[in-house]
């Protein structure tokens, strides 16, 4: 049978008292702590898998930098259109989805149409090489991209520029 509890039983009992809010008492429920060794088998195995996946992308992964510049200001421009006209020219190349167009100082190309979807780069080749053969301190000249050039092409026109012995590439939108 359960023994009742009377109210005189705890009134002998002394109040307990309360933890002061700034200090933390350490209460376990048991005095006997257990080491537990973490298993660090599994976290290993997956730097060991990593770490030489990585260093094989290091590998594969090729990063480019290309070189571009904006096209100069108009004031500037047309300051130093005065001084050296007779030496260069100001060739810009109007890339469009129909074709492409060579446009100097004063004179525009005939559209180079697509082929097959595909522009005419061995041409344009030819022509830069022609602009180069007569004016040879010219070194830039400005892509003007319409809305749908695709990044790849502006990368081939940049190559065949390059190649043609113009390394100063300026990029610009279409003119409207």
């Amino acid at each position: 049978m359960p023994r009742q509890v009377d109210i005189d039983d705890f009134q002998d009992e002394k109040p307990k008292k309360a933890f002061p809010a700034t200090k933390r008492v350490n209460k376990s429920l048991s005095r006997d702590v257990e080491v537990i060794d973490l298993d660090l088998t599994p976290f290993m195995n997956i730097f060991m898998v990593l770490i030489p996946f990585l260093a094989v992308m290091a590998v594969f992964t090729r990063i480019a930098i290309l070189e571009f510049s904006l096209p100069p200001a108009q004031a500037e421009g047309a300051a130093a259109a005065g001084n050296q006209q007779n030496k260069e020219l100001d060739v810009s190349i109007v890339i469009t989805d129909e074709g492409y167009r060579i446009v100097g100082t004063g004179k525009k190309l005939d559209i180079v149409p697509k082929i097959r979807g595909q522009y005419q780069l061995e041409q344009l080749r030819a022509l830069l090489k022609a602009i180069k053969f007569e004016y040879p301190s010219q070194k830039s000249l400005v892509l003007v991209l319409g809305p749908d050039v695709l990044y790849d092409d502006v990368i081939h026109f940049m190559d065949v520029c390059r190649e043609s012995q113009f390394p100063d590439i300026g990029l610009s939108g279409e003119i409207r």
